[in-house]
């Protein structure tokens, strides 16, 4: 078995990083976009870096709505930006610039 290292592109950066490295967001099978630190939710995927930079270009570049293939409305964005922002603050994953 091989134990390669699985790659995913940032949204918003379109740096190549290893999933470790990156934050994935979640479509649900039932149209709900929501954060997924574990990365185990099922649905369609789209992943962003782990630091500020990529967050705070997240909305700038519409970039979510493209990878998931959905239109997230204003408050559903702002709740889901700022999930980012406090995994970030509080460490909960691997971030570059924390």
């Amino acid at each position: 078995m091989s134990h390669r290292k699985i790659e995913r592109l940032c949204i918003v950066c379109r740096k190549r990083k290893s999933k470790e490295e990156l934050i994935r967001i979640v479509r649900t099978p039932e149209g709900l976009v929501r954060v997924d630190p574990l990365k185990k939710l099922p649905g369609r995927g789209a992943y962003i870096c782990s630091n500020m930079e990529c967050i705070d270009k997240l909305k700038r570049e519409n970039s979510l709505n493209y990878a998931l293939k959905t239109k997230v409305n204003k408050e559903e964005f702002i709740k889901i930006k700022k999930e980012l922002e406090n995994l970030l603050e509080r460490g909960d994953v691997k971030g570059e610039s924390l």
